[in-house]
């Protein structure tokens, strides 16, 4: 298990860097601070797919890039770390709770007068599978009752997951299913792996009841293969540890069910007021 002490802190013109000796390279950091300075400026986080070919093979990588805001956030970022170190910081602190999280190779950060310019992050590949990819791929197995028994399973595993990761005060910036890996075999056992962890947090218990919620509300949003009503309800028995819902658990129930309502209409144009099995439905559009 990585520790920050595993890395050095290394500077490349103006940039600013902690690497993981073991992994970095004088080639792949050429490559990784041209790629960076290229790039045009955009808004959102831009992911490239770099590989690198050793002695023993390919090793695949993904770089993250990050750019500098304007106005009130330019200032937020000149009194904290960049999304990328953070995302660094946070791989560590998932890890040492037991949490799957890519591995952090480098991070980097250009900075002019203390106000952020770039930023990046490059992490390892996981062989594995995006959650909606998973649940579309379990839906095509030929043995539908081993699918069945698999993706109930499944929901159980990551229930108990997201419970104990709130247990231990962490919030997830963007808990939507596509920042859920599935990776091993059925055989072997799977695991979850928490991705874009750049806004990951971990709080003090008095801070954390509504965003716990809203992890919830954003995890519950996507309409997924596969998925049913029954199964949201499954994921919901297993978050709260319980056979039989308390008045006060339906309450919250139905308090998760009207925020989903208003996310869905905000970020997919759904009809808000359509019968809630109606609405979180699979019907085959991307994701």
């Amino acid at each position: 298990m990585a520790k920050a002490a595993d890395y050095r802190t290394v500077m490349v013109g103006r940039w600013r860097l902690v690497v993981c000796p073991s992994e970095w390279t004088e080639e792949l950091q050429k490559r990784v601070v041209t790629l960076v300075d290229s790039r045009p400026r955009s808004k959102h986080p831009q992911t490239i797919e770099l590989n690198r070919t050793t002695k023993t093979g390919i090793d695949l990588y993904y770089l993250k890039v990050f750019a500098g805001g304007g106005g009130f956030t330019a200032l937020k970022d000149f009194c904290r770390a960049s999304k990328a170190f953070r995302f660094w910081r946070q791989g560590l602190a998932l890890s040492a709770a037991g949490f799957n999280s890519p591995p952090t190779i480098a991070a980097g950060e250009l900075r002019h007068f203390g106000m952020l310019q770039r930023a990046f992050v490059v992490t390892s590949k996981i062989d594995g599978q995006l959650l909606p990819a998973y649940l579309a791929h379990l839906g095509k197995a030929s043995d539908r009752r081993a699918s069945m028994k698999e993706k109930r399973a499944g929901i159980i595993l990551l229930a108990h997951l997201i419970r104990e990761f709130h247990r231990q005060g962490f919030i997830h910036g963007d808990l939507v299913a596509t920042n859920l890996l599935i990776a091993g075999s059925t055989a072997d056992g799977l695991s979850v792996w928490f991705m874009d962890n750049d806004r990951t947090m971990r709080l003090p218990k008095w801070l954390f009841r509504s965003l716990r919620n809203r992890n919830l509300i954003q995890l519950n949003r996507m309409p997924l293969p596969g998925i049913t009503l029954q199964d949201r309800m499954r994921f919901l028995h297993a978050f709260l540890g319980r056979q039989k819902l308390t008045h006060r658990d339906r309450v919250f129930a139905r308090g998760i069910e009207k925020k989903t309502r208003r996310r869905r209409k905000e970020c997919d144009g759904a009809d808000p007021t359509i019968d809630f099995r109606q609405l979180m439905r699979w019907k085959g559009t991307s994701i």
